[in-house]
């Protein structure tokens, strides 16, 4: 994908809040203890005003009013969270609060430029307009310096690609110092929404951050969703780095010497699918696995299957007996005698055999751990030949 397609494609990303809140209404009481919710608005007479809980995958209306006089007012309960204030039908006319108990907060601001408001009443709600006002600002120098890229000569592409990362990277650190500093949990939460196009790149972040902020705030609902999500990047990041090599990354190049003395490298295998297999000849789970790893390499070495063993073995003549009695006929198997210490187990963080990490024709991690049934179908539907029509 082109750096304009790429960046224009998650351009639009950021633009879309992932804001994942969880709010209720609490029931009524025999005197009022919730919040209020005053607002002073120039130019929008009659119009509707809705406070909504965003969590879900539609948003929910929980209170509204109608705007006359220039003014409207809400009085209601909810759990102390982040809500926002929508005006009238376009979901763009929004405003963002962070309400507790007992709030008194006073909004003013014109409907022709909304974005433009104070608030009063609510110092967290004062910290969310801070840093959305301070994003706006971040965001709108990346959509210049992005259509600046997009309509430069090719010889000044290069140039301008820098300018656009830096205001990209000067976005990040923005948000991260808002948060590092924030006092309001839930907010600080909140503004990780804000990372927008960036928010892929920063998963080992907010995995951490959101750690932190549950910490902190154990029963906040809203930091609960965003932590719940992150601990299911983090499983699958710990899954994809199990073995010391994440999928969809290159494979490091093992040399080792073969049974008679030569010299072999992974990397001379590049070009084909190939079976990285550590093994040993004391391993019965590996002795009982040799056997279809003969049959598949019979099956799809023509069609460009190869496998490179690499032995736990600390005893060479046990090593090269095993391999006979087997009947492992590829010709890259390699040892250093090391054992468990061995280099190449240290290198891919083998702490169990078999191991078997399966590698594309640019020596790239596809998949690991495939055995039998799951092995064989993984490469029938890399390597199986098409039947002529």
């Amino acid at each position: 994908m082109s750096f304009i397609k790429k960046q224009k494609k998650n351009f639009y990303v950021w633009r879309i809040f992932l804001l994942l809140i969880i709010c209720n209404v609490f029931p009524s009481c025999n005197h009022f203890n919730g919040y209020e919710i005053a607002g002073n608005i120039n130019n929008g007479e009659q119009i509707k005003v809705y406070l909504e809980d965003i969590s879900q995958e539609a948003p929910v209306i929980i209170d509204t009013a109608v705007i006359r006089n220039k003014s409207f007012e809400l009085k209601n309960y909810s759990y102390k969270g982040i809500y926002r204030l929508r005006f009238g039908e376009d979901p763009k006319n929004v405003i963002f609060l962070y309400i507790k108990e007992k709030d008194k907060i006073r909004i003013a601001s014109d409907m022709k430029n909304l974005k433009q408001y104070t608030v009063e009443g609510s110092s967290a709600s004062s910290d969310i307009q801070r840093i959305m006002g301070q994003a706006r600002k971040q965001y709108t120098e990346l959509d210049t310096a992005f259509f600046r890229v997009k309509e430069a000569p090719d010889a000044m592409k290069d140039s301008l690609k820098f300018v656009f990362s830096k205001s990209q990277k000067d976005l990040v650190e923005l948000v991260k110092d808002f948060v590092k500093k924030e006092e309001n949990a839930d907010v600080a939460c909140f503004a990780l929404n804000l990372l927008g196009p960036s928010m892929k790149e920063e998963i080992p972040y907010l995995v951490n951050v959101t750690n932190v902020l549950h910490e902190a705030d154990p029963k906040s609902k809203y930091i609960n969703t965003w932590y719940k999500s992150m601990q299911q990047y983090r499983d699958a990041l710990l899954g994809e780095t199990q073995g010391g090599v994440a999928l969809n990354t290159d494979a490091p190049n093992i040399i080792l010497q073969d049974p008679k003395g030569d010299t072999i490298q992974l990397k001379n295998l590049l070009g084909n699918y190939v079976l990285l297999d550590f093994w040993a000849s004391w391993c019965q789970p590996c002795r009982q696995e040799n056997p279809n790893v003969v049959a598949l390499y019979n099956q799809y070495h023509a069609q460009g299957f190869e496998v490179f063993s690499v032995s736990l073995d600390a005893n060479q003549a046990q090593w090269a007996k095993a391999i006979a009695k087997d009947g492992l006929i590829w010709k890259n198997h390699g040892c250093d005698f090391g054992g468990w210490q061995s280099a190449p187990a240290q290198l891919y963080k083998v702490d169990a055999i078999p191991c078997t990490f399966l590698l594309d024709k640019k020596g790239k991690v596809i998949a690991k751990n495939l055995h039998g049934e799951a092995l064989e179908e993984k490469l029938k539907s890399l390597l199986a030949q098409k039947k002529p029509a």
